[in-house]
């Protein structure tokens, strides 16, 4: 691991002792929607999804108690006992869509060309927990750490658990076409990075999409964003 890597994860705690929770969760959200590509997750944060997806129906208390374990012991009520499974309906939403020159979609751009694609099901979305280590959004979103770590061919992708929220990132690496004797070039990557963070009857579901593509009939690239409210029914 870089130097560097280990200086930003000891000030990231030191400044956790000096901030609320909420900014810190706020925070570590835009991390994971901004920063690096699939970031290499701590060991806590690693330990605390082997006991959510291995040991759902602990009594987390027994195992860690006293102080300095509240937030872990909260998150794991949360996403166990407590189940974040039931019905859910959309109460607020927000988007943009940023091209390659600075330009925002209209709003009629958006719903025609991103919102569709982004937020699928707009009726009430249930969330099932198929397994301890598998959960669903019907119509939104699917999710399992169980396949913690893909790569494949011009694809790699990862989900994890970072507290209450649901993370998944994957991109589709630049890639060049063309057939034998043309000059026919074409490069593309897209990247998507899904968070659902859940909260006491309700979750956020916030997803950053990026794509690119070059060729010689055609250049764009955009940046996509959105943040949608459910609160459970």
């Amino acid at each position: 691991m870089e130097v560097e890597s280990e200086m930003d994860a000891v000030i990231y705690c030191i400044r956790y002792l000096f901030v609320d929770a909420v900014n810190m969760l706020e925070e570590r959200r835009a991390q994971l929607l901004q920063g690096n590509f699939i970031p290499i997750p701590s060991l806590r944060s690693l330990a605390f999804q082997f006991l959510v997806v291995n040991m759902d129906t602990f009594l987390i208390e027994e195992f860690l108690p006293g102080e300095g374990y509240e937030e872990e012991v909260r998150n794991h009520r949360l996403l166990t006992r407590d189940c974040v499974v039931g019905k859910y309906s959309l109460v607020s939403m927000n988007d943009s869509c940023i091209f390659a020159d600075k330009t925002e979609a209209t709003e009629e751009e958006k719903i025609k060309n991103f919102r569709e694609e982004a937020l699928n099901n707009w009726g009430p979305v249930e969330v099932v927990k198929m397994r301890a280590n598998e959960w669903e959004m019907k119509g939104l979103f699917d999710f399992s750490p169980a396949r913690y770590f893909k790569h494949v061919k011009l694809q790699q992708s990862q989900e994890w658990i970072e507290g209450t929220t649901l993370v998944f990132h994957v991109e589709y690496p630049e890639e060049v076409d063309g057939e034998e004797g043309e000059n026919v070039e074409e490069k593309f990557v897209a990247e998507s990075r899904v968070l659902v963070t859940f909260f006491k009857d309700q979750f956020v579901y916030e997803e950053r999409a990026v794509k690119r593509r070059k060729s010689k009939c055609e250049s764009y690239s955009y940046e996509y964003n959105v943040e949608a409210w459910y609160a459970k029914i």
